[in-house]
């Protein structure tokens, strides 16, 4: 009888072990995740937070429901230079509607196109990005950007602008992800448009990607034809930059993360708060220092913000062990 009841605790322990929910047990990442990273102070610093966070034996420990990453996109996770893809390919789609319609040709938007003019584009962008596609599916639009980014090349780059992706930045969302971490891209270019490529290019769920989201209507909505999504010319309040991100973050219940990493001010507000939140933090500004690898270009504000805050400067020339894969 007691051999019996032992053997009976022994399959209970073990089965309540095993019944243990999954978002509850915690992963220690791989290491070599992170081997596209160069060993230095960022990548030590990097591996101690998660860690820090990941023991529940630490005081830093921060149970896994509780942690949260958020990434910025443009010039933090891909290239954005010497223009945003997204623009790009808004410019692009203009200039083949002026083409196969010249009554279009000397419309401002549509002319600017034409010629190539960069900087009423830029002066326009938001208004341009809505023509572009006004009137046309969500599924035929998310089949241009992603045929698009996969077909064509950057200009000086030589490489197709879905392969523009930072490695080191895909490996940390990886390596965070092993951790227990939910990862979220939260951009300002179209909420759409990011997710046409996920989890492809970038390794998150489409449900993960928080962007500027245009208008949409549903059609067809009878009992003989199948329904769908065509886009309007209007944006969704707030429009998803700046004080616009944090906004969002907070109206999805996402304004406590974790680690936050970003490029320029524009990122500042998303920064600001995580580091504002009292938990264990890390923010991580990505300085582009690389001009033979990449671009060089720099955010002296943010960069003085990084410093007198204490947040992580990511050197591209010095922590990347490579830029693209």
């Amino acid at each position: 009888m007691k051999r019996f009841a032992i053997i009976f605790l022994l399959l209970a322990f073990q089965f309540g072990c095993s019944a243990v929910p999954e978002t509850q047990r915690t992963q220690a990442p791989s290491k070599t995740v992170l081997n596209s990273w160069a060993n230095t102070s960022a990548k030590q610093r990097i591996q101690a937070f998660v860690a820090a966070v990941c023991d529940p034996a630490l005081a830093d420990y921060v149970p896994r429901q509780d942690r949260l990453a958020v990434f910025d996109m443009d010039g933090t996770l891909l290239c954005e230079k010497p223009g945003y893809i997204e623009v790009v390919i808004t410019k692009n789609r203009l200039r083949e509607k002026a083409i196969a319609d010249p009554a279009l040709a000397d419309k401002p938007l549509y002319k600017a196109a034409l010629v190539n003019d960069e900087a009423y584009i830029h002066a326009h962008v938001k208004e341009a990005i809505l023509e572009a596609f006004a009137s046309e599916t969500l599924a035929s639009i998310a089949t241009y950007w992603r045929d698009y980014v996969t077909q064509n090349k950057h200009p000086t780059l030589n490489l197709e602008y879905a392969r523009l992706v930072y490695k080191p930045m895909t490996d940390l969302i990886v390596y965070l992800r092993q951790a227990g971490f939910s990862v979220f891209v939260v951009s300002t270019s179209q909420q759409e448009f990011i997710r046409s490529f996920c989890p492809d290019i970038l390794p998150v769920p489409k449900e993960n990607v928080l962007g500027s989201m245009v208008g949409f209507a549903l059609v067809n909505l009878d009992d003989d034809a199948p329904h769908s999504f065509v886009r309007r010319k209007k944006y969704f309040d707030p429009y998803n930059a700046d004080e616009g991100k944090s906004v969002r973050l907070r109206e999805r219940g996402l304004d406590h993360a974790l680690v936050a990493v970003g490029n320029s001010m524009g990122d500042y507000a998303m920064l600001d708060g995580v580091s504002d939140g009292g938990a264990p933090n890390l923010v991580l500004v990505i300085d582009h220092d690389d001009s033979e690898r990449e671009f060089e270009y720099h955010k002296p504000k943010l960069l003085a913000a990084a410093e007198r805050r204490g947040w992580l400067v990511v050197s591209m020339k010095n922590d990347f062990n490579m830029v693209f894969k």
